[in-house]
This record gives structure tokens, sequence and C-alpha cells, in this order.
């Protein structure tokens, strides 16, 4: 948008008035000389010079403000600058498995961390919701820029059950709503899907199914492996795998 400010012109108004009062300082300085100095005496001492020159300062002065007014007074373009806020979808695994012990205390304590670091992370102004899944998905806080009520949600998460990564992303990508996205007009907000699970999918829906869905909906997915590869960690005295790298 740009902006004129022609306010900065009646700034002018005052260059008249400081002319005057230069002129008339000038006239009372030569009539106090005249009245109270020897003038022969005074051509004597002083070097001759052009009168004009101890009138350059004020003069530059007034050029000076005047550029420095026509200036302030030209448009001036006011770039408001937009920032697309996103739409950030926590996906935690909260399955039996994510009580290993391999990443202290617990694999699903670490990604309680690792999600609490990173909603303090994003801005206010981002929305959040978080999904925790085991044999089925839930939605435990729909979008929202209180990111204090995701803290609350996240801190709530209880472990137990099975692995179904697929029916969380699928219900995920339903909350992004990737109808609107793609089909409508509007330049939708960046939106991104972090998964945090031990990667060991074994109920639900298979998430390769979805995958094509989310890249039509142009929906990044980041996913942050917790526990240890190879791990040979135990629940409940029975073993459960390491960080299924190849699924994730």
């Amino acid at each position: 948008m740009i902006i004129y400010q022609p306010a900065f012109l009646l700034g002018l108004l005052a260059i008249p008035v400081l002319i005057a009062g230069y002129l008339l300082a000038q006239r009372t300085r030569r009539a106090y000389t005249l009245r109270f100095t020897n003038l022969e005496l005074l051509r004597s001492v002083l070097p001759r010079a052009p009168g004009f020159r101890r009138h350059l300062p004020p003069a530059m002065f007034v050029l000076g403000g005047v550029a420095l007014l026509g200036g302030l007074a030209v448009p001036v373009l006011n770039l408001e600058i937009a920032r697309n806020n996103a739409d950030v979808i926590l996906v935690i695994d909260v399955s039996g498995s994510m009580q290993a012990t391999d990443v202290a205390p617990t694999r699903l304590d670490a990604a309680k961390t690792a999600a609490s670091a990173l909603i303090d992370q994003l801005p206010g102004d981002d929305r959040i919701a978080l999904i925790s899944f085991s044999s089925t998905a839930t939605l435990k806080q729909p979008l929202t820029t209180d990111h204090g009520a995701v803290h609350a949600a996240l801190s709530s998460l209880k472990p137990g059950g099975g692995t179904a990564l697929g029916t969380a992303l699928e219900l995920a990508l339903s909350q992004l709503n990737p109808v609107s996205r793609t089909a409508s007009g509007v330049q939708p907000r960046p939106a991104m899907i972090v998964v945090l699970t031990d990667g060991v999918s074994n109920q639900g829906i298979d998430p390769q199914r979805v995958t094509p869905e989310l890249v039509a909906a142009r929906v990044k997915v980041q996913t942050i492996g917790i526990g240890l590869r190879n791990g040979n960690a135990t629940v409940g005295g029975e073993p459960v795998g390491g960080v299924d790298e190849a699924a994730l």
C-alpha cells in the first residue's frame, strides 16, 4: 500500500519565518557594530573577506531543511508482509511397546518431552492438534492456537494396546480438510503431520495406503523414531523390537 505524507510540506511555511528572523538578526548586528565599533580600527586589524561567506552556513541549513521536508512528503511504499500461519498435527504412538525403557524413562515419556519442546518452539499463531494412537486413533485436541491446551492433552496420554499408524495418519489428514486444501482457490495454510513412534505398525490401515492422499493434499509428514536401533527392550517381561527404521 502506498501512503502519501503531504503534511510534511507544511513545514515549508517555517522557512520564510526563519529567513526573516535571520535578516532581522543581521540588521541588529550591523547597527550594534556601527554604534560601538571604530570602523577604521576594525578594518585595519581584520583581513578583508567576501561578506557572503558568513551567510553560507545558514543558507545551507535552509536548503537542507527544504530537501528534508520534500523527501518526507513523497509517497512511501508500506509493505504488509503476510506470513501463512501453519497447521501442525502431533501424532503420538501410545501403544504398549512405547512403555519400553531403552530410552529413559520410557519411550512414551521421551516422545512427550520431544513433542512438548516442539510446541514451545512454534509461533503462538500456529494451530496445533494432538492425536494419539494405539489399536485405534483418538483426536485428543482439535486444531487450536491454545498451545497450553495441547500441553495439557499431551500430559494425559497413557500407553497400552497395538499400533494403528495408518489409521492415525488418516485421522490427521481429515483434520486438515484435504478437499478444501486442493479444490479451494485460496492458498491453504502450510500443514505438517509430526509422528512420534517406535515405527512398528501392526493394526488398522496400512500406512502406505494413506501416502497418496497426503501427497495430493500437499501435507508433509515428519517422522521421529523413539527407541534405540535393534534395542533389546522388554515390556512386562515380553521383548519388544527396536525402532523400525524401514517402516519410518
